[in-house]
């Protein structure tokens, strides 16, 4: 049986999941030690300003409810298994992958959105700590990185070998929203509909 044209050369693939993995590692140190610095982990802010922060900025990203059947490799396995239907499994794959990198993006640009709205936030006079600030600074560039090398990930290795590191992905996003909830959450509420204003205005 001839090799499948799907996947790289075994010493291709292992030599990329090595470098994949220590570079991932670095990453994930970082974000370790970043938030290690940080003390206790601080608690979900409330609900209703997670929601007002999702509703404001507008979360395309956190919002995708699919997102663990989508790197689940069941499905491509049970048709993999079946020699008629590789050509389907091959398919699946890619389409998977496809979809895949793009709901990456969409949490890059979830990332963005929530750090230029923490910064405007603090521009409008949010109090914030100096030592606060630089830590979400340090997660910020970390989750980048992060984010940046599961997408790559991704394309060389296929969605379902990135699992993991994805939803890893998605909870440092999810750590940036509630940093910006705690900022808001600083706000007076009769004052968030003029912020969410002031914020459509500026982002548009």
């Amino acid at each position: 049986m001839g090799a499948d044209p799907f996947y790289p050369a075994k010493g291709d693939a292992i030599m990329i999941g090595l470098v994949l993995s220590g570079l991932l590692g670095v990453a994930l140190f970082i974000c370790f030690l970043i938030l290690g610095l940080r003390g206790s982990p601080e608690a979900r802010p409330d609900s209703p300003v997670v929601d007002a922060v999702t509703q404001m900025v507008g979360l395309v990203g956190l919002s995708f409810a699919q997102f663990e059947r989508l790197l689940d490799a069941s499905d491509y396995e049970k048709l993999r298994s079946l020699p008629a239907l590789r050509g389907a499994a091959r398919q699946c794959r890619k389409d998977r992958g496809t979809v895949a990198i793009l709901w990456i993006g969409l949490l890059l640009s979830d990332l963005n959105k929530l750090w230029r709205f923490r910064r405007f936030l603090v521009g409008q006079g949010a109090p914030a700590e100096f030592g606060e600030e630089a830590k979400i600074l340090c997660t910020y560039l970390v989750s980048v990185i992060h984010l940046q090398m599961v997408s790559v990930s991704i394309r060389l290795c296929g969605p379902f070998a990135a699992g993991r590191a994805a939803l890893r992905a998605k909870r440092l996003v999810e750590i940036m929203s509630y940093a910006a909830a705690r900022v808001l959450s600083r706000v007076p509420a009769t004052g968030w509909r003029e912020i969410e204003r002031s914020w459509r205005r500026c982002a548009a």
